[in-house]
């Protein structure tokens, strides 16, 4: 009897001990101070974010010294934006063999989805190496493009939805599979990343950092005095200035009639070689009319194309919607690659206007020396003078007032200056 009495104290003992000891671990966590300096500054990263709950949850395994630091974070949101991606990239893979095969629709929609969510792991890898390889300062600095290259995932990923047909039941149940398990989460994880680099001098400011530099801005289309986009490189302005013709040495020669090493653009551009090249990899192409469809593959860096002139080297291509291609895929030539340059040629598409044609060209309110249209020349889809009502629909409230991250909310929440409509009446 005095037996079991011992085992029993000893048993409530123990219960009991383990019972303090949970209190103990309990209360200890909730006064960590490491901790409650950790959801601090996760409370500040998210603060302008739309989803505050999954922006926490984003930053669970920034811990210890890496806690204290903004840029763990930066890299934190990158890499989970980065994840959502493959996540859907390799949806979409799984989708073409389970669905592919019996809908033409479905193949072709989700492998331009594929080709798009391609291209936004390119825009995140720039992304990633920017943050790796930065300190703050000139994070901050370059934000500009991080917010671009992280815009250009968030129009990925609405090109992929935007290219299924509502009105074929195969292609809208897809879309909405592929939409409720991986696309949303990157519309929404993007959206995060985005607020927190749009808002980062802010943050940067609650964690007691001053930066001696100021965000650059990216005019994508500037031209300089001398006709060239300002990012244009001191080596190409000098090898197509004046007369560059006489300094352009073509690695490859494309001609119609054989005189050439290719007979075909396409062929041409598959000639780039696999190890890459330094500088420029040159493809002339001789005067004639090219009916062929071309994608420059992401690996063929820095290609310079030229012909014999916009009326004499002609590149042509008739695919259109109506006759059951994807929008997408109706681009006579397309370019995913850095570095691409093309000069003295045209590039068209001859399906005709009885199908859709997305091309619009307008002028409104001009005025001065420039401001005669009768010498204008005709392109296609050119409109002339239009009204303001007209004009009004291309303002930039048009352009930021739609999607879940509407432009016109940030720019309110960061008390940016900022003129939606007209500037002047």
């Amino acid at each position: 009897m005095s037996g079991k009495v011992i085992i029993s104290a000893v048993s409530l003992i123990l219960v009991v001990g383990v019972a303090i000891g949970v209190v103990v671990a309990v209360n200890k966590k909730g006064d960590d101070p490491e901790l409650q300096a950790q959801q601090k500054n996760v409370q500040i990263i998210c603060q302008d974010t739309d989803d505050q709950k999954l922006c926490h949850d984003t930053f669970h395994s920034v811990k210890g010294v890496d806690a204290a630091d903004p840029k763990a974070y930066i890299a934190a949101a990158v890499k989970a934006t980065t994840d959502s991606v493959i996540i859907a990239l390799n949806m979409s893979d799984r989708l073409t063999t389970e669905y592919g095969k019996n809908d033409n629709g479905v193949k072709m929609a989700l492998d331009d989805c594929k080709d798009l969510l391609q291209s936004s792991m390119a825009s995140l890898q720039y992304s990633t190496d920017l943050v790796r390889d930065n300190n703050l300062d000139a994070i901050h600095f370059q934000s500009a493009d991080i917010r671009n290259w992280l815009s250009a995932v968030i129009s990925y990923q609405q090109a992929c939805m935007e290219n299924f047909d509502d009105s074929k039941d195969g292609e809208k149940k897809i879309k909405e599979q592929l939409h409720v398990e991986s696309l949303d989460h990157v519309q929404k994880i993007t959206g995060i990343t985005l607020d927190i680099i749009t808002g980062l001098s802010h943050i940067l400011e609650k964690f007691g950092l001053k930066l001696n530099l100021k965000p650059a801005s990216r005019r994508l289309f500037e031209v300089d005095n001398e006709g060239y986009p300002s990012w244009f490189s001191a080596s190409d302005r000098k090898l197509l200035g004046k007369g560059w013709r006489s300094r352009v040495t073509p690695n490859v020669v494309v001609a119609k009639d054989g005189s050439g090493q290719f007979k075909t653009v396409a062929d041409a551009i598959a000639s780039y070689p696999k190890e890459g090249v330094k500088g420029r990899y040159v493809i002339y192409v001789k005067t004639g009319v090219y009916d062929e469809y071309i994608t420059v593959p992401k690996n063929a860096v820095n290609i310079l194309m030229y012909g014999d002139g916009p009326l004499k080297t002609i590149i042509t291509g008739h695919k259109n919607f109506a006759a059951g291609t994807k929008t997408m895929q109706t681009a006579t030539f397309a370019n995913t690659a850095d570095g691409f340059i093309a000069k003295a040629m045209t590039f068209e598409n001859t399906a005709g206007e009885n199908f859709e044609n997305t091309l619009y060209y307008a002028e409104y309110n001009n005025a001065g020396p420039g401001a005669d249209v009768s010498g204008r020349i005709k392109w296609k889809g050119y409109h002339g003078l239009i009204s303001r009502k007209e004009a009004t629909q291309f303002t930039a409230a048009e352009f930021l007032k739609a999607g879940p991250n509407a432009g016109t909310d940030w720019l309110k929440a960061l008390r940016v200056p900022h003129a939606l409509g007209f500037v002047k009446a």
